[in-house]
């Protein structure tokens, strides 16, 4: 059944692109450009077996964004760019993470992180900055890094003067 949610709306016309319908208990049923697919190889932490995802945007102009399953309705992330809390963030880097974001290679690299939101509690939302996403926007693939040996944390205060 889950296949099925992702399967292409019928009556496609031939020179547009395959539209898929994905069910998602926060959006409802949306329809997305199979190209907007992103493959993670490895799944996510905690969902090995989730290998498909859309990005879909949370409000015009919005720092944060959505990172939706494919297959499973319930399962969303939301997300932003840690450089918007972490200004000198990718200094810290280990060197063989920090190469896939230099260079031509980086031009094409998107970097999220996870962030978690209290219910009522906006002020206390942290990010994870020690599980980023990686996302390479022309190849449509994605991994999540495990920042082993750094200083990050998962729960990093987005605004420090509430904690």
């Amino acid at each position: 059944m889950a296949q099925d949610s992702a399967a292409p709306k019928s009556g496609q016309n031939e020179g547009r692109e395959k539209e898929v319908l994905i069910e998602t208990s926060r959006f409802g049923e949306i329809e997305v450009d199979e190209n907007r697919i992103i493959h993670f190889p490895e799944g996510i932490l905690g969902f090995p077996q989730e290998k498909k995802f859309v990005i879909l945007e949370h409000k015009p102009g919005s720092p944060f964004c959505w990172l939706q399953s494919v297959n499973s309705p319930e399962l969303a992330f939301v997300m932003m760019n840690p450089l918007m809390v972490k200004k000198d963030y990718l200094e810290a880097f280990p060197a063989s993470e920090k190469r896939l974001l230099e260079g031509d290679e980086g031009k094409h690299m998107a970097l999220f992180a996870f962030v978690t939101i209290p219910r009522g509690q906006a002020r206390k939302m942290s990010i994870n900055l020690l599980g980023p996403i990686l996302i390479n926007i022309n190849k449509k693939t994605g991994r999540q890094l495990v920042l082993a040996n750094s200083c990050f944390s998962t729960r990093q205060p987005v605004f420090p003067d509430s904690e």
